[in-house]
């Protein structure tokens, strides 16, 4: 039993309202109506939202703790304490430590790094290399994009006689760890207004704030003080792949460090764009999470995630190719454990009747590679529609991923199977657990009971969301040019759908392993269309279809035209 087609559902229109808007902002009214449905009909927000301009930033001291992990930073400075950057193995995490450990360096400063082992070791701080850190006479740990729940492990470390800044934007336990300061904008106690920030959006936010009050205390007096454009590459790599919602912040974060890659990428990411088949000047959201991002988390997944953070903070031509070649293949190694694991879930699902009446997907095996578990249960959830958990063995314990749909907040529906788990973390949409092997029939029939109770019957049903509707005639080069304006897409602010009705199918075929090209034609012109993965749909094809799809610009031998790259296509239908 798979997900049958999506509900088409097209957003309110109003055409008045989104001729004025587009009158103010000289724009389409295509555009317009986008921004409209997406709370942006004040000209005022509309237009911030379309400069992005980084100085819209809000202040690092608005985060509650700032100012002690700053004071505590800076005399471990002054005092010449070895620094520790304690770091996760997702590219949130590599791109955090990078940036920190770069920024540090750029003061003059050295700091080790870690990264623990997310077979061996597992996610965030652990008491055994706390203890190694202190033998070493590590005198302050800064985290990034962990920490919040090492309640435990910093507790230790503050009795060995070390400081922990956190900074992590997890969703903070009830319990809080007694660190020197607790940089998490999730805090009850904390004004801060954007409260979505990555890991690494956060650690950029940290080295604002240091370099903000080395300004003050006259550190640059007799020394160049480092551009935070430099660092904001990482930023946008990070926060993209993290999936946390491209609105605000993120979003000004976000298109700044495209902008970065494309005129001037860091050595490290321009050897895997080189790796990747990705063209500088031609890096986009889409291209970060599908191409660079991968790579970058192959490593974390399987062995060493310091591969990533060594090729992101190298300044060495040679370690460059040699670490974004070794990051490729354990990407294609990835892809096929990845494989492997997909289809032996997708047996267990079909050969066990898994679905029967059931709203969940809770699966386990003890051969299943604990790195890769959290790809293929989003694969799962994407495929059959349902909150996904994906479960395997280490050390005697089961460990997994889980995955959640729109309509269902993964963490409060974990938090409601507590008494089930050993621990977990996450939010909306992702989290981590652990638990014992005796009690996965037990949560498996739990959880199933949660996400029925929480869940209403319509919020099984795939939605197609249109924003707009627009003809052939007007998906011209500047139309869609300032359409791309709206972008960088992603969560928070996903890749507006058009709706083009009554079109004709010329031309088609396949193409690749299971790809559709074609040329659509309405009212006398005529546009190349692309059908990732619709194969299938050949011999469906009618003269008059429907099509949803996302207007995007191609460039081909210098020449650059509009391509439509189809997410739906249906017999044309008078309703929606």
């Amino acid at each position: 039993m798979t997900v049958e087609g999506k509900k088409w559902v097209l957003r309110p229109q109003d055409g008045e309202a989104a001729a004025r808007l587009a009158n103010a902002l000289d724009s389409t009214s295509l555009v317009a109506q986008i921004l409209l449905n997406r709370g942006l009909g004040d000209e005022g927000k509309a237009r911030d939202f379309l400069s992005c301009h980084l100085n819209n930033l809000t202040d690092p001291y608005l985060i509650s703790d700032m100012e002690r992990a700053i004071d505590r930073i800076i005399a471990a400075l002054k005092g010449d304490e070895k620094i520790l950057i304690y770091g996760d193995y997702d590219v949130d995490g590599v791109t955090a430590t990078s940036l920190l450990l770069l920024f540090l360096r750029d003061l003059g400063f050295s700091a080790y790094y870690y990264i623990p082992n997310r077979v061996s070791e597992g996610y965030g701080m652990n008491v055994e290399s706390i203890r190694r850190f202190r033998e070493k006479g590590i005198g302050l740990i800064i985290t990034v994009d962990c920490g919040i729940s090492s309640v435990e492990e910093i507790s230790l470390a503050k009795s060995l006689g070390m400081s922990v800044v956190v900074t992590d934007h997890h969703e903070p336990p009830a319990r809080l760890p007694e660190a020197e300061a607790l940089i998490n904008p999730l805090l009850e106690s904390c004004s801060f207004p954007f409260k979505a920030l990555s890991g690494v959006g956060l650690a950029f936010y940290l080295v604002a704030g240091l370099r903000k009050r080395l300004r003050e205390e006259g550190f640059f007096h007799d020394r160049p003080e480092p551009s935070l454009l430099h660092y904001i590459d990482l930023v946008a790599v990070g926060t993209i792949a993290d999936i946390v919602p491209l609105t605000g912040l993120n979003r000004i974060l976000v298109r700044a460090g495209l902008e970065q890659i494309n005129l001037n990428p860091r050595l490290g990411i321009e050897t895997l764009l080189t790796v990747c088949g990705v063209q500088k000047g031609h890096v986009d959201s889409t291209a970060v999470a599908y191409r660079l991002a991968p790579k970058i988390n192959a490593a974390g997944r399987l062995s060493d995630a310091s591969a990533g953070v060594k090729l992101l903070t190298t300044e060495n031509l040679e370690d460059a190719e040699r670490l974004a070649g070794y990051l490729d293949v354990e990407n294609v190694e990835r892809q096929r454990i990845e494989e492997r694991i997909f289809n032996e879930a997708v047996d267990q699902i079909t050969s066990g009747d898994l679905l029967e009446g059931r709203r969940s997907i809770v699966l386990y095996s003890e051969d299943w590679h604990p790195g890769v578990v959290g790809i293929v249960a989003s694969r799962l959830m994407e495929k059959y529609y349902r909150p996904t958990v994906l479960l395997c063995m280490e050390d005697g314990v089961c460990k997994g991923s889980a995955r959640g749909i729109p309509s269902f907040h993964l963490f409060q529906g974990l938090s409601r199977c507590r008494d089930l788990l050993i621990d977990f973390g996450g939010h909306k949409y992702a989290a981590g657990i652990k638990m014992s092997p005796e009690k996965v029939v037990l949560f498996r029939e739990t959880f199933e009971k949660v996400v029925q109770e929480m869940i209403p019957e319509d919020g099984f049903v795939p939605i197609m969301t249109l924003d707009a509707v627009a003809t052939l005639e007007e998906m011209s080069l500047e139309e869609v040019e300032k359409f791309q304006g709206l972008s960088p897409f992603g969560a928070g602010n996903p890749e507006p759908v058009v709706l083009i009705s009554d079109v004709e199918v010329v031309k088609p075929r396949v193409f690749g392993r299971n790809h559709l090209s074609f040329q659509v034609v309405q009212n006398g012109r005529t546009v190349d269309a692309i059908a990732f993965r619709q194969s299938h749909e050949l011999e469906d094809l009618v003269p008059r279809m429907d099509l949803a799809v996302v207007p995007e610009i191609q460039t081909w031998q210098g020449t650059r035209s509009v391509k439509l790259r189809v997410k739906a296509m249906r017999r044309h239908s008078a309703d929606l």
